[in-house]
């Protein structure tokens, strides 16, 4: 059993366990918070439940942990590439016990990714934040005594507009990605994958798990949801409305079942069609952007396109402000002197 004592105010516990004795905080100043926290301790010590923080624990697996835990609360992808940064860091650190993480070494190796391949910020504070809610993972389920990374500050991200297509660019992307000649079967299976996400605003991830059950041609929708082996980012499903030039692209291409979209070699003839249209600088989520660029030059409010997109936050949205200059002088209008 534990006995419960007060240092500073603060009111921690003594315990023996495995023939050696351990003080713990409890954090709390109020005494009945102090002894529901007592009494959950002596039923862990009763148990044999009660686990002792080691600075010095093996990350491997912990790290397996992790992934394991998050499996069903994060999409497969983005658990495998959180997963993925920080084994990359732990690899090149040569790091294989949490007593050996620090601030230095983890700054010495986002300094070698940005002189070896000039990373964004932007990427290495995703490396940061992957690290820190490993190593709160870790503390929170009394694996390691503390968060070696705790007081790590990320760097400042410039704020730039996103590339996005003009009209002019879009007919020129869709009028080459169905051109027979980039495809080895002739069959320019990619044109209504990239209509997909220049007319409905959808993920790449989103549109290749789309099934033609999520596809009403009668009230014209398109549902992005929640599936055993698919997950929007949000974790929500949501409804996009089905434009009338996406719905031709589609129609002579329906199925009863199945998926929607199987590409093989995307990348690589993605690839081939934007540089036989002479566009740079775009990747897959420039279609998505485009889709919301033209949204908002046609005078959409944020906030449609908020729900369009699928965005938990209109602050991720404000990235588009800049292209509505209506609606910025709509707040200055307010003024009434």
């Amino acid at each position: 059993m534990s006995s419960l004592y007060r240092r500073s105010g603060i009111y921690w516990l003594s315990y023996r366990q495995y023939g050696k004795g351990h003080c713990m905080s409890l954090e709390t100043r109020d005494r009945s918070t102090a002894l529901y926290k007592k009494a959950e301790k002596d039923k862990e010590l009763i148990e044999g439940r009660s686990v002792i923080p080691k600075a010095n624990a093996t990350c491997a697996p912990l790290l397996e942990e992790f992934h394991n835990y998050n499996l069903h609360r994060k999409t497969k992808d983005a658990n495998s590439d959180d997963c993925s940064r920080i084994k990359k860091f732990l690899s090149w650190a040569g790091i294989s016990s949490f007593n050996q993480i620090t601030e230095q070494r983890l700054q010495e190796y986002l300094n070698h990714r940005f002189s070896t391949e000039k990373i964004a910020p932007r990427t290495a504070n995703m490396i940061i934040t992957n690290l820190k809610t490993w190593l709160n993972f870790c503390v929170k389920n009394r694996r390691i005594p503390e968060n070696p990374l705790a007081r790590m500050k990320k760097f400042k991200e410039p704020v730039n507009p996103k590339r996005f297509l003009s009209r002019e660019e879009i007919n020129s992307l869709l009028k080459e990605t169905q051109n027979d000649e980039h495809y080895c079967n002739g069959d320019a299976s990619l044109y209504p994958v990239i209509a997909m996400g220049i007319y409905a605003g959808l993920r790449k991830q989103e549109i290749f798990s789309l099934d033609w059950q999520d596809i009403n041609f009668k009230r014209e929708e398109i549902t992005v949801r929640n599936k055993a082996n698919f997950a929007p980012k949000s974790r929500n499903f949501r409804v996009v409305p089905l434009h009338e030039n996406l719905k031709k692209i589609l129609k002579p291409l329906v199925k009863n079942s199945g998926r929607c979209f199987d590409v093989t070699n995307q990348r690589r003839i993605f690839g081939r069609i934007t540089k036989k249209a002479n566009l740079t600088g775009i990747g897959w989520h420039t279609l998505r952007h485009t889709f919301a660029s033209q949204l908002v030059m046609a005078g959409v409010d944020l906030a449609t396109v908020a729900k369009l997109l699928g965005h938990s936050s209109i602050t991720t949205t404000m990235i588009y402000s800049h292209l509505s200059p209506d609606h910025v002088r709509g707040a200055i209008d307010k003024l009434s002197f």
